[in-house]
């Protein structure tokens, strides 16, 4: 929906959950420490497929609890918030933590089916063949539901 918004308005669109994935994947290919990777990030290494990928997801499970990948992603998101044409970005923490002054916010929940079955449909295009019952499993097992708050970063 977010990238769907963006386009029709003609603005940048970021989806956030792509960034911890770039670090996740790009510290595992790489050897490097998450924090620094995720210091150096840029927009041009959310353009890979494989951040689609369950590796890519787990990996970013393992390095979004790090307070210091917290605090650079935060960074990163900001600046990207700040352009002046504006922009969408879309996520968790966007309205309450990265721009909370932003004048248009829209809040959007889906259930765990829902999400389940769109990350199934997302696995199928990128060339996986999912179990459905194995990916709703694992969404309802493994990140928090949307409408809980996030932990904000120190």
């Amino acid at each position: 929906m977010a990238k769907r918004l963006a386009a029709h308005f003609g603005l940048p669109h970021l989806d956030t959950g792509l960034l911890y994935r770039a670090v996740g994947w790009k510290a595992a290919q790489s050897g490097r420490a998450p924090a620094d990777v995720a210091a150096e990030l840029t927009a041009a290494d959310l353009d890979n497929p494989a951040l689609r990928t369950d590796e890519a997801g787990q990996a970013a499970s393992r390095v979004a609890a790090l307070p210091q990948v917290r605090a650079n992603l935060l960074n990163f998101q900001r600046k990207f918030s700040f352009q002046a044409s504006g922009a969408v970005l879309d996520g968790r923490d966007i309205g309450t933590v990265i721009c909370p002054d932003a004048p248009v916010k829209l809040f959007v929940t889906a259930s765990v089916e829902a999400r389940a079955e769109r990350r199934y449909q997302e696995l199928r295009a990128g060339g996986a063949a999912p179990i459905k019952p194995a990916v709703l499993s694992g969404m309802a097992g493994g990140a928090r539901p949307r409408s809980e708050p996030a932990p904000a970063p120190s």
